[in-house]
């Protein structure tokens, strides 16, 4: 079972969240080759899809568009704990010119991919399994005190 970390770097707060290889794999083995080495990136709390940290990779990270992976274990209601992976084609997010890529982090109930164009079905390719309590208090002082920086990275 592969794991991945998910820390909130300055406040010292981390959750372990485990792939789910056997529902979402070619978006588990994107994520897994992405985390090769560690990644960091400011997330912010999500404007219309309640409770979730949205945490954007750089698209240089993904080359040839390599994010870009087909539907897996979909979802449009997330639950607590739940990460998500959306990819959008360059020009698609708010007029972009760049590949958008969203790797969600869910942790409060009442969340919905619900976004300005419609509902959005997005893979659920893990679990956070540990430590969601503390992480989630964490998340939720995003919406108030606003960005955060995250890092990502992989346990071995």
């Amino acid at each position: 079972m592969r794991k991945i970390k998910i820390t909130f770097v300055k406040e010292n707060v981390s959750s372990v969240a485990v792939l789910l290889d056997d529902k979402a794999p070619k978006t588990c083995d994107m994520l897994w080759k992405l985390l090769e080495s560690p990644v960091e990136n400011y997330g912010i709390h999500a404007k219309w899809t309640g409770a979730e940290i949205s945490f954007g990779i750089l698209a240089e990270r993904l080359p040839q568009k390599s994010g870009f992976v087909p539907p897996e274990n979909q979802t449009v209601i997330p639950i607590p704990g739940d990460l998500i992976w959306n990819a959008y084609e360059p020009f698609q997010w708010f007029g972009n010119p760049l590949p958008v890529y969203d790797f969600g982090i869910f942790y409060g109930r009442e969340s919905r991919l619900f976004l300005p164009g419609g509902w959005r079905p997005s893979n659920r390719f893990g679990e956070i399994r540990e430590n969601l309590d503390e992480f989630a208090i964490m998340c939720a002082r995003c919406q108030t005190e606003g960005k955060k920086l995250i890092k990502l990275e992989k346990i071995i």
